[in-house]
């Protein structure tokens, strides 16, 4: 499961919101107290029906462990965890985070089971090694288990590069455009030369959040230090300004009809994007299918959503609940749950199966597996502070300002370092 960032959307503070959780809590606060089941929150899409209705029944493998699933609403789960926590009581045993807010509960870290207590480190060698390590805290307890990942690729129009005369199979355009500046090199050969002069992107908000998850530092250092203000991040600013700049993106926000009548026109050529963006591509744009190819993402792989499991210091059966993820979680279940609802793997074993591996013919017979395997394997390990998203925040509301409301770019760098600047240092971060 992922959360894409829209051009404009406000993405509030998450890391700011934190409780300062405390107290000794015990199993007696769990939700499933005088039940035959372990309690599970997750939202809509994040975990598989058909398995959880199977641990519903009885989790195979652990005689008398049962797990119970309640359906929390994506954007409420996080408030509604923190509240049952302050609260010591109604919490769940196991909980869903979304990869962008696991690190939002690190200053609670203490209210959630490390893992590694209970035998996660028996099953280390089955997992993706960047996400496996994305589960630690700072203070190197293990809170998040991995569930799947959001490995990205350059998603593209063949038909229009060719028509264009760039490079337009996916090995060569790979090789054509191995950079960000190639890619915008690309682009104004695409408004000058391809049919209908088409936009290379959307909008470049898409592109400086790719950038940004491609290096393993983003807006707060491990010593809590605000960094937004260093090279990786103004990198990120400038390739994506020099997009606009150059008159290359459609300045549309995703998810709107513009844009869907965009991609379905062929006046946008390309999304850089992850793998969940599939299926949402097939329904928007359901005429340009065989068109669409996939290849490696300028300036290599970055993994861009996914999820973790966890389990609370509340649970009332740690070695039944640790059961139930390692099951639910194996590769075998890992492949199933890409099968019934395109959830895709952390488990690399998984990649090999036939079933990974059968041609899409809407990338023109492609197998999308051969594209988004590597790129998950290849993913930096990245930290991510509690504060990231309070830090982030204004560096996308600034450049959503540079290409709607024609803000001056230096500008709105200059607005947007103050910003977080100002907010995080209420915050405790130097």
């Amino acid at each position: 499961m992922s959360r894409r960032r829209l051009l404009g959307a406000s993405l509030g503070g998450a890391g700011a919101a934190l409780l300062g959780l405390s107290g000794c809590g015990a199993s007696s606060g769990s939700a499933s107290v005088g039940t035959d089941h372990l309690s599970l929150w997750y939202w809509k899409g994040s975990l598989s029906d058909k398995l959880l209705a199977t641990a519903r029944r009885g989790v195979p493998g652990a005689p008398g462990v049962k797990v119970k699933g309640s359906q929390i609403p994506d954007g409420d789960i996080d408030h509604k965890v923190r509240t049952s926590l302050a609260a010591h009581a109604y919490v769940p045993d196991l909980t869903v985070v979304n990869s962008d807010n696991l690190a939002t509960f690190f200053p609670d870290e203490n209210e959630f089971l490390d893992l590694r207590t209970v035998g996660a480190e028996s099953v280390r060698d089955q997992y993706l090694d960047w996400k496996w390590k994305s589960c630690f805290t700072p203070s190197g307890r293990m809170i998040g288990f991995p569930l799947d990942a959001g490995p990205t690729a350059l998603y593209y129009r063949r038909d229009i590069f060719r028509a264009a005369g760039l490079p337009y199979e996916p090995a060569d355009v790979a090789e054509a455009m191995p950079t960000w500046e190639k890619f915008i090199d690309a682009g104004r050969t695409l408004r000058t030369k391809g049919p209908g002069k088409p936009y290379l992107v959307s909008n470049i908000g898409n592109v400086f959040q790719q950038a940004l998850l491609q290096s393993p530092r983003q807006f707060v250092d491990a010593d809590n230090r605000f960094i937004g203000d260093q090279a990786h991040i103004r990198r990120a600013w400038d390739l994506s300004v020099e997009i606009l700049q150059q008159g290359l993106s459609a300045r549309i926000t995703d998810g709107t009809p513009d844009y869907n009548a965009a991609m379905s026109d062929g006046k946008v050529t390309t999304m850089t994007t992850a793998v969940w963006a599939i299926n949402g591509l097939k329904e928007t744009a359901p005429r340009t299918s065989g068109a669409w190819r996939l290849t490696t993402l300028p300036d290599g792989p970055a993994n861009y959503g996914g999820s973790y499991v966890t389990m609370t210091r509340y649970c009332r059966d740690p070695e039944g609940g640790f059961a139930f993820m390692k099951w639910l979680l194996d590769p075998e279940n890992q492949l199933r749950s890409y099968q019934e609802m395109s959830l895709f793997p952390t488990t690399p074993a998984a990649y090999a199966d036939p079933a990974m591996h059968t041609a899409d013919p809407f990338f023109g017979g492609q197998r999308p597996i051969d594209v988004f395997g590597p790129a998950a394997e290849k993913a930096p390990v990245i930290y991510f502070s509690p504060y990231e998203e309070t830090a982030n925040t204004p560096f996308f509301q600034e450049l959503t300002n540079v290409e709607l409301l024609g803000k001056k770019p230096d500008r709105a760098w200059q607005d947007a370092v103050d910003t977080a600047e100002t907010t995080l240092s209420r915050l405790g971060v130097s």
